[in-house]
């Protein structure tokens, strides 16, 4: 037989270069509780396209992929990505640049940085870094800055940041833990009867929660939306109930005392999981105690109160404990947890729930009664209530739950965040955060709104701010106050892929690489699953990855002893954790296991899915081991031991500015993620718009496309306007996400609420702050990222506004200009 000729080396290796390879590689899309990994197809050295992931059974079918990952790809090769440091040559915020190289930036920003140090201190330095739109979100985005701020000594002000706060308050003050209940893996909704979508629009945003509905409602689940906005979520809804912005407190208050006054809660399950018995001081608002520290129930077989210990102890045999009723003991009066709550709770009727939501109060009454008499049931919130009550919102919505008996009921529950994915996974983070262990850690914390004071004052203390992740001067409230923030600083440096906002008034602008472009692990959205991201393409631009950029500073400022390891060295000190579900794979997970395979799957079960409170005999965090949801002595000496509805602060307030300023973003936009695209631009309207709805644009004389002029006391935005029956009337619309400089004048983040400030930060906050350290948690987000969402309010749609059409001269929003290049 004839030998076929061997093609020579080189047409092999060219034909190899031709064919199709695949990395795995975090979204740029992350963001939004959406953490996405994604499939990257490689060929001739350049992204081909990008795919779902597959992952391993029994989660192969939970990979999706949605338009914004569909274009990824494309990012790598915008010519609007930052290509080269950039030194500020004008006046800060005049948008004008040369370009200089890494050891000239970093040279300089290292010799500024031990200036303050040795002059004023390492903690007049301010290090702002929330990752949560940096793909792959708590990797080493996250780490290195937490590594440099700890060993140099920065303050740290992102405690108690006014962002995704309400479930977190939620579950504190229920089982006295946060994380990972506020996790869930939305597969669980498969197969449930009812779900209620409230508040937010996870069909549009979330594409992980839109996938598992789709698939609720194709296996016979009944689908309400309650919502501001009559969005892509109410469109797919089988019903949608429009609500007054900040009133969804009435009608699940509404919903409690409908189930209370109709002996309609699940009995069996509230005295065995909750305090629902234990009896409460009517005098002091405490649970009431033994000498020995047991706490009481009533007995009516004996006619007397009887001790149960702590940490959920078992109630005495033969005992017949109420759930309701007031007795008296040793001649004080105490009344059992539950009945507080059926007190309190009586005055939320269907009508009040009627008068404040803007609904019937027949439906009020329906959607109670459809909640009850469901045999499995969902409420789904996500994040999506940002006013400054929602906090006690959401802990209505997880009473509600819990007086069903759904919490941890297979097949119902309460989605009161959209932390989405499947059996948490704990990394062994903290030797890289902290090197010299916790007690070492230099860092200093402080609350967000106490700092803003301290940084607005005057004789502001701080001198230079590096912003690592995240645009806080666009994606924060209130864009004027981080402009006089900065203003006196010696020093601001920007670290990003794109000339973002924050960037246009720094000093200093450092291009990271994109995901695409670097090694790191991805472990937040994987449904039981590691996966190792690996650089699909080379880099495209003279950037650097945070391993590489901060070992380099640290040199740069006597720090270089604590940034000495590789990539891989770092990933394996993360894979060697204690969490079972990480050390029980067998082989062990590594960087050389992963390196070969790409993906490897946790020792989770398939079955059940993760859910919170799946065990029944779990024993909760809390001093009585049992939920509290129903009455948290904590709050008592604020009058907020049972829940009640609060007001928001801003909306209805004003005769000035009568109207809601809603900021809801797009979904083809990742916060500001994907804003230079022109593809998702297009998709998004092309321009930046304000949305009205028409009856009230004719009220005021208002038609499409006009320039309108959206204002408050902070400032004001100018926009094109589009009348949309989607937006109720009294809500002014204004799209989040677009850059600055896409708007014809102004920004919408010159008029949002302040959160974290002295609106967002009162003593129910501050009180909730304190139960957390006194539980023994650890105040820096650098060392316990939980203290960053602990002890404030989201406020960002509780803000007012006017409108009116534009008739003025557009002053048009700086552009960015390199005057000299490299």
């Amino acid at each position: 037989m004839r030998r076929m000729p061997q093609p020579a080396k080189r047409e092999r290796e060219e034909f190899r270069m031709s064919e199709e390879s695949f990395v795995y590689t975090a979204c740029p899309g992350w963001g939004d509780h959406d953490y996405c990994a994604l499939k990257t197809i490689v060929k001739d050295g350049k992204i081909e396209r990008m795919e779902r992931i597959v992952y391993s059974a029994p989660e192969e079918p939970d990979g999706h992929i949605c338009q914004k990952g569909c274009l990824a790809g494309r990012q790598p090769y915008d010519p609007k990505r930052l290509k080269k440091p950039l030194k500020r040559v004008g006046e800060r915020g005049e948008g004008k640049w040369e370009e200089i190289s890494w050891d000239q930036a970093l040279d300089e920003i290292g010799e500024k940085l031990c200036k303050i140090r040795d002059e004023y201190g390492p903690d007049k330095v301010v290090l702002w870094n929330l990752g949560a739109g940096v793909p792959a979100q708590y990797s080493f985005e996250n780490l290195m800055p937490f590594r440099f701020a700890n060993t140099f000594g920065v303050t740290v002000p992102l405690g108690s940041i006014g962002l995704d706060n309400g479930p977190f308050y939620a579950e504190f003050y229920n089982a006295g833990s946060e994380f990972p209940r506020t996790v869930i893996d939305p597969r669980i909704m498969v197969g449930t009867d009812l779900i209620y979508v409230w508040g937010c629009n996870p069909i549009e945003n979330q594409m992980r929660c839109a996938q598992n509905l789709v698939r609720a409602r194709e296996a016979g689940a009944r689908i309400v939306d309650l919502g501001l906005i009559f969005d892509g979520t109410a469109g797919f809804a089988d019903e949608f109930v429009a609500m007054k912005p900040a009133s969804d407190g009435y009608l699940a208050m509404a919903m409690v005392n409908y189930i209370l006054q109709n002996d309609l809660q699940a009995s069996e399950y509230l005295l065995a999981r909750s305090i629902a018995a234990y009896l409460v001081d009517d005098e002091t608002g405490l649970l009431a105690r033994d000498g020995e520290g047991n706490y009481l129930v009533w007995d009516a077989a004996s006619n007397a109160a009887v001790p149960v210990a702590p940490k959920a102890g078992a109630y005495p045999e033969g005992a017949d404990i109420p759930l309701f009723g007031s007795y008296q003991i040793d001649g004080k009066s105490y009344t059992t947890a539950l009945q507080k709550l059926k007190d309190a709770a009586a005055e939320y009727t269907f009508e009040l729930a009627a008068e404040k939501c803007g609904i019937g109060a027949e439906d009020a009454e329906r959607l109670a009664r459809d909640w009850v008499e469901a045999e499995n049931a969902f409420i789904l919130s996500g994040y999506g209530l940002r006013y400054r009550n929602s906090n006690e919102t959401y802990r209505q919505f997880l009473l509600l739950g819990a007086l069903t008996g759904r919490l941890g009921k297979p097949g119902s529950g309460v989605f009161e965040a959209l932390q989405l994915q499947s059996w948490p996974l704990v990394f062994n983070d903290l030797p890289i955060s902290c090197p010299d262990g916790v007690p070492g850690v230099k860092s200093v914390p402080v609350r967000m709104g106490e700092w803003f004071a301290k940084a607005e004052a005057p004789d502001s203390p701080y001198k230079a701010l590096i912003v690592c992740s995240g645009n806080p001067v666009h994606q924060q409230p209130d864009r004027q106050r981080w402009l006089d923030v900065v203003d006196g600083m010696e020093l601001v440096v920007d670290y990003d892929v794109w000339l973002t906002d924050t960037g246009e008034i720094a000093d200093y602008v450092l291009p990271d690489l994109m995901s695409f472009e670097r090694e790191d692990l991805i472990t937040g959205a994987c449904y039981n699953h590691i996966i190792l991201q690996e650089p699909a393409i080379e880099p495209q631009v003279d950037g650097h990855e945070p391993v590489w950029v901060f070992s380099e500073l640290a040199k740069r400022v006597g720090l270089g002893d604590y940034f000495t390891m590789s990539i891989p060295e770092y990933i394996d000190i993360r894979l060697q954790t204690q969490y079972p579900l990480i050390a029980g794979v067998q082989p062990p997970v590594t960087y050389e296991r992963l390196k070969a395979e790409k993906m490897i799957r946790a020792a989770a079960p398939p079955e059940p899915k993760y859910t919170p409170y799946l065990n029944p005999a779990e024993v909760l965090d809390n001093e009585t081991g049992r939920m509290e949801i129903m009455y948290s002595e904590k709050l008592a000496e604020l009058d907020m031991a049972t829940t009640k509805v609060l007001e928001p602060n801003k909306i209805g307030k004003s005769t000035e500015y009568p109207y809601q300023l809603f900021t809801g973003r797009q979904r083809f936009f990742m916060q500001s993620s994907f804003t230079d695209d022109p593809i998702t631009v297009k998709l998004s309207g092309e321009t930046p718009a304000t949305r009205l709805n028409p009856v009230q644009a004719q009220r005021l004389g208002l038609a499409e496309d006009d320039m309108v002029e959206v204002f408050n006391e902070r400032g004001h935005v100018v926009t094109r306007l589009v009348l949309d029956e989607s937006v109720p009337d009294g809500t002014v619309h204004v799209w989040f996400g677009w850059r600055r400089r896409q708007f014809e004048e102004g920004t919408y983040a010159e008029i949002t609420h302040q959160c974290a400030g002295k609106d967002s930060q009162g003593p129910l906050e501050d009180k909730w702050f304190a139960d957390w350290l006194a539980a023994g948690h650890h105040p820096n987000p650098y060392v316990e990222s939980m203290s960053s969402l602990t002890g404030s309010t989201d406020c960002y749609w509780d803000s007012w506004c006017d409108i009116r059409k534009f008739e003025g001269e557009i002053t048009p929003n700086p552009q960015g200009t390199i005057v000299k290049e490299a």
